[in-house]
């Protein structure tokens, strides 16, 4: 096959949202989706604090020899756009957060709802000092976030290639405004649709900045494995995408990602959230319920998922006016 036609065909295919599989959850209505009851026992290893702390100290990466090294992160995100760290989160602690996203694939619930539980949001926590060392003090967390569960089984992909801000996201080259941690609940690899890149210094060298993915010269793509424990942080402007798994692929890749930014400039989004506490369980809930409209584009779903998040929405609305 020619570099031509091979290009043709993964832009065809690289513009093809992912799949979301669900069974449409007739066991959790929009109705009884507001019942933290219901979620508390669908995953009882996992906590929903409701705005309470839990009282628990989190253990921030860099607190013990599993840190890393700023000064060469730094060199590499400058020149390439993205980082790669390993073995920097406790993979037991993941584990939970793996089981609770499996369990609700097996209820035909969105892997998104992960994000009801505390332990999805104390993941980024751990992360403070990483985000400290490039976003500076006053981090803020964007309301953009999502959850994946890339199943070998039912042609599962990644999101097609794509920038996460179309905006300013870098003073120059050397200060920060926003930035994209992406972290791993099972190993990530080319067979189950682990992250891809290109990075920047080769971007740089193209004649514009690239707008489809045919534009990509092929040896230029990076593929990034990675096992749970690591965490990938990219630049907001830097051209990435997920893989395409193969019904070969001994499991389905399983992913957290959440967006940052320096609160000290101009907020990038009408709602900033605070690091250390997510939102009350009902604010917490409407808030995942919207980020299906938001990315319809790069995840297809059903009219009637559509329909359920956008209940979900209202019902968190009706009981937060009567209380």
């Amino acid at each position: 096959m020619d570099q031509v036609s091979a290009l043709a065909i993964a832009e065809s295919a690289a513009y093809r949202p992912a799949i979301l599989n669900t069974g449409h959850f007739p066991m959790i209505t929009a109705q009884n989706a507001t019942d933290i009851q219901v979620w508390q026992k669908l995953n009882p290893q996992l906590s929903i604090s409701n705005g309470v702390s839990p009282g628990t100290e989190i253990a921030e990466i860099g607190a013990d020899k599993a840190g890393f090294d700023g000064g060469a992160l730094s060199e590499r995100f400058w020149d390439e756009g993205y980082f790669l760290i390993h073995d920097v989160l406790a993979a037991g602690e993941l584990e939970k957060l793996r089981s609770g996203i499996e369990v609700l694939v097996a209820n035909g619930l969105p892997p998104a709802l992960i994000y009801l539980y505390d332990e999805a949001w104390d993941v980024f926590r751990r992360l403070r000092p990483l985000l400290t060392h490039f976003l500076g003090d006053r981090i803020a967390l964007l309301p953009h976030f999502w959850a994946w569960h890339v199943d070998p089984d039912a042609d599962g992909s990644g999101w097609p290639p794509h920038r996460d801000y179309q905006g300013e996201s870098t003073i120059g080259d050397e200060m920060l405004i926003s930035l994209s941690l992406w972290v791993p609940l099972s190993n990530a690899t080319p067979e189950n649709g682990c992250m891809h890149v290109l990075p920047r210094n080769f971007e740089k060298g193209y004649p514009a900045p690239v707008s489809e993915p045919g534009e990509v010269r092929l040896q230029d793509i990076r593929a990034l494995p990675a096992k749970p424990g690591a965490v990938m942080g990219w630049r907001q402007d830097l051209y990435h995408w997920g893989g395409r798994a193969s019904p070969y692929a001994f499991e389905p890749r399983i992913s957290l990602s959440l967006e940052f930014q320096n609160a000290a400039f101009d907020p990038l989004a009408d709602q900033l959230l605070g690091l250390d506490h997510p939102p009350v369980f009902l604010d917490r809930l409407a808030l995942i319920a919207k980020q299906f409209e938001k990315y319809r584009h790069m995840q297809s779903m059903d009219a009637e998922t559509l329909k359920w998040a956008n209940d979900v929405v209202d019902a968190c609305a009706t009981i937060n006016h009567m209380q």
